[in-house]
């Protein structure tokens, strides 16, 4: 499975070029997740393209990323402030929720809220997709490739299911925005 895997994205033929990411302009307060992205992207060397698609797959929400999206237990959640978030979480955790995931790049609150200083931080769009593109970069060196990293990145290393459900997902959203093509390969891996 890991070599099957290793070869999707690469097939979906990844590039760093310009595209949806890059869009807004300076001072458009939307599209604040794919800014953010395109800095953090080039910072740590993690391909534009791949990170963009786990985004849009992650909070993608009527052709942008949302910076308030949540994820309670399954069900999406766009939230209309970091506020609103911040009282959603509370709510969740009143009654019972454990496994919620926050922001552009929806990074779980229980798993790894102790990487950030306050709640507030974690939410912020810059810490929120800083903090998801070094942790997919740490997952490429630990698994040898951006396919396993992306499909770790969901699901841990025993879920394999999962791990080809989201990575076609992924591949599906770099087509979709231009940052790769369907081959042969990645149809096949998909199907």
């Amino acid at each position: 499975m890991k070599r099957i895997l290793a070869g999707a994205i690469t097939a979906a033929c990844i590039s760093n070029v310009a595209g949806p990411a890059a869009a807004a302009a300076p001072g458009d307060a939307s599209r604040v997740c794919e800014r953010q992205m395109a800095q953090a992207a080039a910072k740590h060397g993690v391909p534009l393209g791949m990170l963009y698609a786990v985004g849009l797959t992650e909070s993608g929400n009527r052709g942008s990323l949302q910076p308030y999206a949540m994820n309670i237990q399954g069900k999406a959640y766009f939230g209309s402030s970091a506020a609103d978030v911040v009282q959603r979480l509370a709510q969740a955790q009143r009654e019972g929720v454990r496994l919620v995931d926050l922001g552009c790049m929806q990074i779980n609150h229980h798993y790894h809220r102790a990487k950030f200083a306050s709640l507030e931080a974690m939410i912020d769009p810059a810490q929120n997709v800083e903090y998801a593109t070094r942790f997919l970069k740490e997952l490429k060196e630990r698994e040898g490739s951006w396919t396993l990293a992306v499909a770790r990145y969901h699901a841990g290393p025993n879920n394999n299911p999962a791990q080809k459900v989201y990575v076609c997902r992924v591949i599906t959203n770099m087509v979709a925005s231009g940052f790769g093509n369907w081959t042969p390969g990645a149809k096949a891996f998909c199907q």
